[in-house]
């Protein structure tokens, strides 16, 4: 599935796939969108349903079948099985389910995964990086149909993780250093 944008109750729903998301402490960027940070409303787990036909239309034709039927029991029995069939699916349909961002105006973007666990920790992890006193580092997540994966990448382009890790490694070099300096002076 590629970008989609759909409209329900007033609002622009548009679902997304494959995708990287990057948030910063002033914006929100994935593909060629980018948003204040401050007009994001919301993020987290959501589900939005995939468009249902309207009941009344499928209820004046249910109603209309039987008399289309007088002239025509095919064309009857067609109309009478395309209102069961309308009505089953909206008791049925399928929904999107992924990872929701809601903007200010109401507007949303679902970013489409079935990695339930990732998007609760990829939230998490935006939660945390925005709370945190860090100016010049990033949140980036990567959406994909069935896995989402986030994780912070410090100013100079080293992702946090490897950051503290050469920087752990710094420290025990430096150390073992220090500790043959005294074992040279001894």
């Amino acid at each position: 599935m590629s970008d989609t944008t759909s409209s329900q109750a007033g609002q622009v729903i548009a679902l997304h796939d494959k995708q990287v998301i990057s948030v910063t402490k002033k914006t929100v960027r994935y593909g060629t969108e980018v948003y204040q940070t401050h007009n994001i409303a919301g993020f987290g787990e959501g589900e939005i349903n995939i468009g249902s036909i309207p009941w009344i239309f499928l209820i004046i034709l249910f109603a209309l079948s039987p008399i289309a039927g007088f002239g025509n029991q095919i064309f009857g029995l067609l109309l009478i099985s395309a209102s069961i069939g309308g009505m089953l699916w909206n008791l049925v349909k399928p929904k999107h389910y992924g990872f929701l961002i809601t903007l200010n105006s109401g507007d949303k973007r679902l970013f489409v995964t079935t990695d339930k666990r990732g998007i609760k920790e990829a939230a998490l992890g935006i939660y945390d990086f925005i709370e945190s006193e860090e100016k010049e580092n990033t949140y980036q997540m990567s959406i994909t149909a069935n896995n989402i994966t986030g994780h912070v990448i410090n100013g100079s382009g080293i992702e946090v993780s490897e950051a503290s890790r050469i920087h752990r490694e710094a420290l025990e070099t430096k150390k073992r250093l220090e500790r043959k300096k005294r074992l040279d002076e001894l």
